[in-house]
Parts: structure tokens; sequence; C-alpha cells
């Protein structure tokens, strides 16, 4: 008698799992590697959302006051004057005038470009004019948060044509990706299929 109870209890217990042996056909199987794929898709909007939030604190941090034209006045000069040379201060000015500008037009292209790389990786692949808006906008809110707050700043002044810089380097950014994007869609469905 006991001996028949220990059997059963093996046997119960030797009883494969439902989830451990798949019937053939069964979904078990690739609902695994569903899982494993939505995991590090996961992690993946998870990445590319905190590099967009790690480069638009990169931006408010250059927009203080500790990057004001009087603070980086001096460090710039010393570097123009020995990349350059010896320049009168109109020109030494202009230089540094445009490299100043165009560091807005660069680092708003590069939020736009992450932007919208989170935007796709988020949402459908399909909807590449919607990450497109999502980029504009989040680059626009950036831009004039941006210089708003520097309007209450001793050191800096807002300034309105800043703004403009900003979304253009975001919106040529964004225009150049979807171009390329449409380019090689048009490339890959014109090819013969071997």
């Amino acid at each position: 008698m006991r001996r028949s109870l220990l059997e059963n209890d093996s046997k119960e217990t030797a009883a494969p799992l439902p989830s451990a042996s798949p019937a053939v056909g069964s979904s078990s199987s690739t609902t695994g590697q569903t899982v494993a794929v939505e995991l590090r898709s996961g992690r993946r909007i998870v990445a590319g959302w905190l590099l967009v939030a790690f480069w638009a604190g990169l931006i408010w941090m250059l927009g203080g006051d500790d990057f004001s034209l009087q603070d980086t006045n001096q460090t710039m000069s010393a570097w123009f004057g020995w990349l350059i040379g010896d320049l009168d201060y109109r020109t030494r000015y202009k230089i540094y005038f445009f490299a100043r500008k165009s560091a807005h037009f660069i680092e708003y292209a590069i939020l736009a470009l992450l932007t919208f790389r989170a935007a796709v990786i988020t949402a459908n692949r399909n909807r590449l004019a919607t990450a497109g808006w999502a980029a504009l906008f989040l680059v626009a809110t950036v831009a004039t948060a941006d210089e708003a707050r520097q309007t209450f700043s001793q050191t800096r002044t807002g300034s309105a044509v800043d703004v403009i810089i900003d979304v253009t380097g975001g919106l040529i950014a964004i225009v150049g990706v979807l171009v390329i994007s449409r380019r090689m869609r048009s490339a890959t469905t014109a090819r013969p299929s071997t």
C-alpha cells in the first residue's frame, strides 16, 4: 500500500507541466521569444528617451550663466588665437559669434535626431512624420524655455533669434532624415527581388 502511494506521487510529480512541453503547433515557445523581444525593445525605448533627457539637460546646462558670453570669451579668444593667430577684436568677435550660433544649430539638430529616433522606436516605424513632429515640438519647447530662462539671467539675454536658429537646426535635421529614409525605401522597393 505504501509503495503504491509513492509510485502515484512520483507519477504526479513527473508529469510534464503544460508550459514545459508545449504541444506541436502551440505558441508557448513563440510567446517566450515575444517576451524577450518586447523586453529588449522596452530597454531600447528607455535608452532612447534617456539619451533625449541627457541631451536636453546638457543644452539646459550650456544655457546657464556659466556659459555666458562674458564667461567663455577668454577661453574662446585664447583658443581662436592659437588656432587662427592674432586677430583684431572685430574679426575675433565675428568668428566667436558664428561659432556660438553654429553651436545652437548643431545642439538642437542633435536633440531633434535623438528625439526622432526615440519616437520611432516607441511608436510604429511607419509613423515617421509623427515622430518628426514630436521631435520638432520638443526642440521648440526646450529652445523657448531655455531662452525664456535667459531673459531672467543677469549675464545672459534671451533671444527669439536663437529660438529660430534652434528650431531651424531641428527642422533641417528631421527633413534630412525623412528625405534619406524615403530614398532608402524607394531604392529598396525599386530593386528587383532575386
